[in-house]
């Protein structure tokens, strides 16, 4: 019932996005002593790409003046880039630095919260539409 409506299909391609997150980042802690290892991350979860699921209409940018410039869309937001630019690193050549990591485990955490607690509020408000409690 819930895999027709759009907000479920937005939510759960963000809670998708978040446990493949989850993943890349634990493999990153996991390799914090191997050397020569560069950390990687996915690349953010850009909304115009949760809607291309859904049947809502496209949201596109409108160049309006012909001085504006139109932005080009990259690859897969599931891609997982090694992060080329590291502050830190080991003599081994290692740049996992691991506050960073748990940092961004953190607000992976926050953000699958999110998702879940928008699913929950509208399955509760679908339920209270049909007269269920």
């Amino acid at each position: 019932m819930y895999d027709k409506l759009d907000i479920f299909k937005m939510t759960k391609a963000q809670m998708d996005w978040v446990a493949q997150r989850q993943e890349v980042l634990a493999g990153n802690i996991a390799n914090a002593n191997t050397p020569r290892y560069l950390p990687k991350d996915l690349k953010k979860l850009d909304f115009k790409e949760v809607l291309a699921g859904t049947t809502a209409s496209p949201v596109t940018a409108a160049a309006t003046n012909s001085k504006h410039i139109v932005p080009e869309l990259g690859p897969d937001p599931f891609k997982a880039v090694t992060q080329r630019k590291t502050y830190e690193s080991t003599p081994d050549g290692n740049a996992v630095i691991l506050e960073e990591q748990m940092a961004k485990l953190g607000e992976t955490g926050t953000t699958f919260n999110t998702a879940a607690a928008l699913f929950q509020k509208y399955q509760k408000m679908i339920k209270t539409s049909m007269g269920s409690r």
